[in-house]
């Protein structure tokens, strides 16, 4: 039998959202008059708050002062030390201009995603930044209903009227290319195929294609994309795995570049393991730029990401939008991807690239 703090329990947003069938962030637009909001959801809604007797929080009203002084941060991934660095990048960012982080991590899996978008939207914060490829691309439908500025960080814009901030990833990709290319290397492969749905790892194939064939004049050169079993989680179990399954196959390029730095890392680790010594035998380039890179054996050389200066830019788009009352709902859902900013690249070269083996 229920107890009596139980009956009196007062209803919840995403209650109000479940009886209306529309999202939470639907919900709070349409209860404080926002744009966006059909006449016949506003309805429904409305409806569904006085069946419940939803009341608004204290919260959501100072939603107007812009009293919450909260950014959402969604990232894909924690465990990925490349993550981390966005996180405190932004963190400080935001800090100097008085607003506080409430961190969402999405652990790459689409419900919690979602969930974490549905929970930053009734935690009323006053903007978001979501630092995920496969976020935008998954719930860009979710995220244009949301009712604060957003901004996308690491990743191309794909939803209207949301400006992202990213890497240059093409010329990333270049970068680490011509670098073993001037060490003498003529057969080059990339861990991370052309079908993955990451389009900043197609980005860094696409520059690293450009750089062999600007050399294809020169020299016999050889150039691809493989993404072994497991790899494209870009961890380090990963690597450890395409290693052994190049090693099967007896591939013979000279030169491995990987999609990020713990894919390099785990593939040292496999190539050691079966025999392999870096650099003499086998040159590895890593990507992202993080502090566990230049502490490995042989530390890695890498192809590092400026989190600091992506974090600026986005964290300043976003409050300039909070400052302009720009209100992401109220643009047109069919219009052009926002604009997206790309942040230089820097090659980082360590022990673990050297010449080509003679």
């Amino acid at each position: 039998m229920p107890n009596q703090s139980d009956t009196t329990k007062p209803a919840t947003i995403r209650e109000v959202a479940a009886r209306a069938g529309v999202s939470t962030a639907t919900v709070s637009r349409s209860l404080r008059g926002g744009v966006g909001v059909e006449p016949a959801t506003r309805q429904k809604v409305e409806e569904a708050a006085r069946e419940l007797r939803y009341r608004p929080s204290g919260v959501a009203r100072s939603l107007k002062l812009r009293a919450t002084s909260t950014i959402g941060l969604i990232v894909t991934d924690i465990e990925n030390p490349y993550f981390p660095q966005i996180v405190s990048a932004v963190e400080d960012a935001v800090r100097a201009r008085g607003y506080t982080v409430l961190l969402a991590d999405g652990r790459r899996d689409p419900e919690r995603e979602l969930e974490s978008l549905d929970i930053l939207g009734e935690r009323e914060v006053d903007g978001m930044i979501i630092a995920s490829t496969a976020v935008t691309r998954r719930h860009r439908e979710r995220i244009r209903e949301l009712h604060c500025p957003v901004v996308i960080i690491n990743s191309e814009s794909t939803v209207a009227a949301v400006p992202a901030v990213m890497s240059d990833n093409v010329m990333g990709g270049r970068l680490a290319a011509e670098h073993v290319l001037e060490l003498g290397h003529r057969a080059v492969l990339f861990i991370g195929d052309d079908e993955d749905h990451n389009s900043a790892v197609q980005d860094r194939i696409d520059g690293a294609r450009v750089a062999v064939a600007d050399r294809a004049g020169t020299a016999e050169l050889r150039f691809r994309a493989v993404a072994p079993s497991g790899a494209a989680d870009g961890a380090v179990a990963g690597g450890i795995r395409a290693a052994e399954e190049l090693l099967a196959e007896s591939f013979e390029e000279t030169a491995v570049l990987c999609r990020n730095d713990l894919t390099a890392i785990g593939v040292m680790r496999g190539l050691r393991a079966g025999g392999r010594r870096i650099p003499e035998d086998i040159s590895v380039v890593g990507y992202d730029g993080i502090e566990l890179a230049a502490y490995v054996d042989p530390p890695l050389t890498t192809v590092r990401q400026s989190t600091e200066e992506m974090a600026r830019r986005a964290v300043a788009d976003l409050l300039e939008r909070l400052g302009g009352g720009h209100e992401p709902a109220a643009a047109d859902p069919d219009g052009p991807p926002g604009e997206t900013t790309m942040v230089p690249v820097e090659l980082i070269v360590r022990d673990s690239s050297g010449p080509a083996p003679s």
